[in-house]
Order: structure tokens, then sequence, then C-alpha cells
């Protein structure tokens, strides 16, 4: 389920030009160890779900049986969303790490175990809903549907309704191995969830068509959850069938799980309403844009999401300890490090969509047709790469300090920015009006971040960040051309129809130009984030265990 991804520091008046390392010693050292164990889990979960998209696009193709599934997938989708998903996190692991700091272990126990009672109640309560009304439901995010698909996508929607259970307690067991710095079967658990879907197309497609998917989808759901169980018994959990709706700490996760679901589920319109107007686009357009987002996502997986991930029960504790100075500073290193990061690999994925797409995707019944269309859209969702990431660590910033209402804030502000010009420029546009509507909301709700957390902490360099911004976006750009000119001539030698070794080639050179230009232009300005990286690859690989 797409979802969203989930270190820097600008000189300035409260900042040194020199401390922007990410293993400024101990603590930072093993928050870049964990951060490589999060990142590698999740990179090896983006391979494989790169291999389910492109096996399921291979066998299927930019078809109705393929768009019923993909539109099937949003309702399951949107309860998950709006019981657990983000918001357990956001909720979950700053009550729960601070019980921890406090030594409250047992409590912490019995909270963690209301609200897997709680959510095993609200997903069954919505779940039954959902099944009785799916044929409404189905019909209203589809409206371009005929009867057929949707009868069809109906189908696989109701087959699909176990799968956000089986989610929601997997993310109760990754919110308490991430509140207790243990990350490594958690972040393997999406490898599982697309394992279970694979298995699904490989041994169940031939005989049963797409319902084989939807079976493999509540499969890999079990499976996300099953890899996670033993590390939380090892963590200690000791679970209780009860509801303590008495205990503060209950009732302060639940005031802060609510704004965060709503939040989720406002967000989720986006995604609504995206495969509501696809659904009336050329058949194969959902396929399409799920495709598109798929690549997207790749780097906000490996990038935004486990540092957020990775930060935010370091940031709970240092809040709940006092420590703002600390926190401003992991925060500022945090973003720092995405921008400089993200410009240049979001940039060069616009100049090199059509071969990435091609190298990625363009298998079986996948076609030439589809590879085009899908490098249409790509450039768009691009420009939302870095704010995406950005949202994923500023969004936990606030969490951190128990705030929920203003990330939720920010989000409906995206979704009033994504909605309306979704359907305007999809009318004049197509799919990559989508695309583009996404973007403006992304960085209309990172922006909102961003300057809501500077007027709440007045010590953040609000303005040296935005000045780094700017920066990198400039240097980004440049480093662009390069890998351009040098893509262009390489064509000349693939021909009209490369194979994949000449596509990964010309990937390989052009990217590579594009990679040096960028860090050439970031050394002579002296921007110290080289260093940040090096000192990150440092700490990761450094024996000598933190302290």
């Amino acid at each position: 389920m797409p979802s969203s991804a989930e270190l820097e520091d600008a000189p300035g008046p409260s900042a040194s030009p020199e401390p922007s390392s990410l293993a400024a010693p101990t603590r930072s050292g093993a928050i870049a160890r964990a951060g490589a164990i999060v990142t590698s889990a999740y990179l090896a979960s983006r391979v494989v779900g790169w291999v389910r998209v492109v096996a399921i696009s291979s066998v299927f193709g930019a078809t109705p049986d393929l768009d019923a599934f993909y539109a099937a997938f949003r309702i399951p989708d949107l309860m998950f969303q709006l019981v657990a998903a983000g918001a357990l996190a956001s909720a979950l692991i700053p009550v729960f790490a601070g019980l921890l700091v406090r030594g409250e272990s047992e409590r912490a126990w019995r909270v963690a175990s209301t609200v897997i009672n709680l959510i095993l109640l609200g997903l069954a309560l919505l779940g039954g809903v959902a099944f009785l009304l799916a044929p409404a439901l189905v019909r209203a995010i589809t409206p371009g549907f005929d009867d057929a698909e949707l009868s069809r996508t109906v189908d696989l929607t109701r087959a699909m309704m176990l799968s956000p259970v089986m989610l929601a307690l997997g993310s109760v067991a990754t919110s308490i191995l991430n509140a207790k710095d243990r990350f490594s079967a958690a972040a393997v658990a999406p490898i599982a969830y697309n394992a279970g879907i694979i298995g699904g197309l490989i041994f169940l497609t031939p005989a049963i068509g797409v319902d084989g998917l939807a079976v493999g989808v509540v499969s890999g759901s079990i499976l996300s959850l099953l890899v996670q169980v033993p590390s939380v018994k090892a963590a200690g959990f000791r679970y209780a069938a009860v509801i303590d709706h008495r205990d503060r700490a209950v009732r302060e996760a639940l005031m802060l799980v609510a704004p965060r679901a709503f939040g989720l589920g406002v967000s989720q319109l986006t995604l609504l309403v995206a495969t509501s107007v696809a659904s009336g686009l050329v058949v194969g357009s959902i396929t399409v844009f799920n495709v598109a987002f798929t690549i997207f996502q790749i780097p906000i997986g490996l990038i935004g999401v486990p540092l957020g991930i990775v930060l935010l029960p370091s940031m709970s504790r240092q809040l709940a300890r006092a420590s703002t100075d600390e926190f401003l500073g992991l925060l500022r290193r945090s973003l720092r490090l995405i921008l400089f990061v993200t410009f240049p690999i979001a940039t060069l994925a616009v100049v090199l969509r059509k071969p990435i797409v091609a190298l990625l995707f363009q298998y079986g019944q996948f076609g030439a047709p589809a590879v085009d269309l899908t490098a249409t859209v790509l450039p768009f969702f691009m420009i939302a790469l870095t704010s995406e990431c950005l949202i994923a660590v500023l969004a936990r910033a606030f969490y951190a300090g128990r705030d929920t209402r203003t990330p939720v804030a920010a989000a409906t502000l995206a979704v009033a920015v994504n909605v309306p010009l979704s359907v305007i420029l999809a009318e004049h546009m197509g799919l990559a009006g989508l695309g583009l509507a996404i973007a403006v909301g992304s960085w209309a709700e990172a922006m909102a971040l961003l300057v809501l957390l500077g007027r709440r902490y007045p010590a953040f360099d609000l303005l040296g960040t935005f000045r780094f911004l700017v920066k990198a976006a400039v240097a980004a750009a440049v480093c662009a051309l390069p890998a351009l000119v040098a893509l262009t001539t390489l064509e000349g030698y693939g021909g009209p129809t490369p194979g994949k070794l000449a596509l990964a080639l010309e990937l390989a050179a052009s990217g590579s130009i594009g990679v040096a230009a960028y860090f050439g232009l970031a050394a002579a300005a002296r921007i110290p984030e080289v260093r940040v990286l090096t000192s990150g690859l440092r700490a990761v690989t450094r024996r000598r265990p933190a302290n």
C-alpha cells in the first residue's frame, strides 16, 4: 500500500559553520548505524517491491484487470490509514518512549495492549461496514469504470478486507520495536509483505487470475506481522486483553492518534481523487499512475522514511528530557542532508526518466506505449521528492513534541491545494496533471511545516535552511546539464530500441557524470554535507559500539 518516507547544520546566528556531522559523537554515530540498518532493509524492500510491480505489470500489462486491482486497493488502504499506519508511530512512540525513559515498562506494555485491542475493535467495525457497502464505495471512487470493471473491483476489495487488520497489528509491533531502538525486524516486514504478493502472483494467478493478487495481499500482510513477533517477544512485550481507558497515557495516546488519523484520512483523498480521475482516462491509466508512483516512492523509502523512523525515538527522548538544543541540532542536520541528497536525485530522474522507466518496467505486457506514458508522468512526481522527504522528518519533529495537530493542518492544506488542482490539471494534461497537482500540494505542506517549526522554536535557523534549499536546488539544476548532454550522446549509439544492457550503461554513465558535477560544485562552494556523508559512512562502519 502506498502509501509515504520515513541528517544538516546551516551556518547562522546560532550555529557554527563546521559541525554538520551525523557522527558528532556517540549518539549520532548510533543514529547513523541505525539509519544504515533501516535504509539497508528498506533498500531490500524497495527491490522486492520493484520485482513485485514488474512481475504484476509484465503479466497483466496496463489492462482493465490491473486497473481494477489497484482501484480495489484504495478502500482497505484507507481503513489502514485511518486506524493505524502513521497514526500509531506519531502517537504510540512518543508516549511509549516517555514511559520507558521514566522506567515504567509494565505500564508501557499495558498501554500497547490497549492500543492493539482498540485497533482490532475499530477495524472490525470499519471492515464490516466497508464489506457491506463495497459496491457503493467502489462506484464512488471509480466513476469511469463500466459494470464489469466495477463488479471485479468490488470482489477484489472484499477479498482484501483482512489485510488492514494484519497490517495494523504489524504497525503496533513496528512502533514498539522502534521505540526501543530495534529497527531490523520492523524494517524487514515490508519485504515479507511484498513476498506474499509475489507468491500470490506466481502460484495463484495462473489458476484464478487477478484474484490471486488479492489473496497474495492478505498473505503478505500476515507475513509482515509474523516476522516481527519474535523480536517483539524478545523486547519483553506482554499482551493483556484490556482496554485501560482510565490510564492517562492511554488517553494521551488516543488524543494524539485522533488528529493524525484524521490527517491521514484527508491525505488519502489525494489518491482517491487520482484514482477517480484516472478511471475516466485511457484504459491502463490507473496502472501507469501506480507504476510512476512506485518509482517516485523508491528514493523516499530509502531517504525520507528511514530517516524519519530512526529520528523519531531520539527526538522524542530529547524533548522528554527538555534537551531542545540537541533536538534542534539533530533536526537541522537532518533537513540539510535531505536537501543535499534529494535535489540531485530528483533532477537526474527527470533527465533520465525514459531509460529509467524502460529499464525498470518494460517487460512482458508492459510495452512501449505504457513506458512512454509513465515517463511523461514521472517528472511531475519527482518535483515532490525533496518535499516528501522533508515532510517525513518535519512531521516527526512535531510528533516528538506530542503535537499531531500541526502536521494534520499542513496535510489538510496540501489536500485542499491538490484535489481541485488534480481535477483542473488532469482535464488539460491528463495523468501528468495529477502528478503536478500532487507536487504542488506536497511543497505547500513542506513549506507550511518549516515555517510553523520556525515559529515554535525561534532558535531554529529557518532562514539558513531556506538559503541552503536554494543553493542545493541551483547546484542540482546545473548538474542536470552535463547528464543531459551525456544521455543525448549515448542514445545515438544505442539506437531507437536499446536493450537492457545499453539502457543500464546509458543510466550509469549519464548519472555518474551528473553526480560528479554536483559534488564538484558542492566542494567548490564548500558545502559541508560532503563531509557529513563521509562522516556518516565512518560512523556506520565503525566497529566500536556506541556507549
